[in-house]
């Protein structure tokens, strides 16, 4: 027996009720990714839009992570390492994000990052290190704008969301199916998008 074969044996071997709660679990976890029903809601415009995908996206995103997992031909279950429902959210996490890329690259205004150290901007979410007159208006100005800056990218996008409510380096990285170091490097992609923005935020 190959290895496809034991994993599609595998797959078939799942009760109906094991499908359906890795299916109410994939879509909440689809629902979250793309901040359904929120002031940042990613199905309103852009990659994740129905005029984008053809259909609705939460249905687009669950479907195809199904069948790419299900079609002889398609993903690997890692069995040994991952759930069963786990495995169709790292394979739902890698559609959005490549969703994502594919609409980029399909515009002619691709951002461009420089290469200057932004390490002199505050930390994001804390104006310890501010100047005296820095305000919570200041604060929230910033948060507006770093979901405004990220909001074109998945991955720094869910990132942003998941800072500002605080959450540790090493959660995100479990949730979103990267390393640590990759996450630093989101967070430093973040503050390099926000730093044209530091003098009026101060000033």
């Amino acid at each position: 027996m190959t290895r496809r074969e034991l994993v599609l044996q595998k797959l078939h071997e799942l009760s109906d009720s094991e499908i359906n709660e890795a299916i109410r679990q994939l879509t909440r976890h689809v629902c979250a990714r793309l901040r359904l029903g929120s002031l940042i809601d990613r199905t309103k415009s852009g990659a994740h839009s129905s005029n984008n995908l053809g259909m609705d996206a939460v249905d687009y995103y669950v479907g195809e992570s199904f069948r790419r997992l299900y079609e002889p031909d398609g993903w690997e279950w890692q069995f040994e390492k991952y759930s069963f429902v786990e495995q169709l959210m790292r394979i739902a996490n890698h559609l959005i994000s490549w969703k994502v890329s594919a609409y980029k690259k399909s515009k002619d205004n691709l951002p461009e990052f420089d290469d200057r150290d932004a390490g002199d901007i505050y930390e994001l979410s804390e104006t310890s290190d501010c100047p005296d007159d820095v305000t919570e208006d200041t604060v929230t100005e910033l948060t507006r704008l770093a979901y405004e800056v990220s909001k074109d990218d998945d991955n720094l996008s869910y990132f942003t969301m998941r800072y500002f409510e605080k959450a540790d380096f090493k959660t995100i990285a479990l949730e979103m199916g990267l390393s640590v170091e990759q996450v630093y490097v989101l967070r430093k992609k973040l503050v390099r998008r926000l730093l044209p923005f530091k003098n009026e935020l101060i000033d």
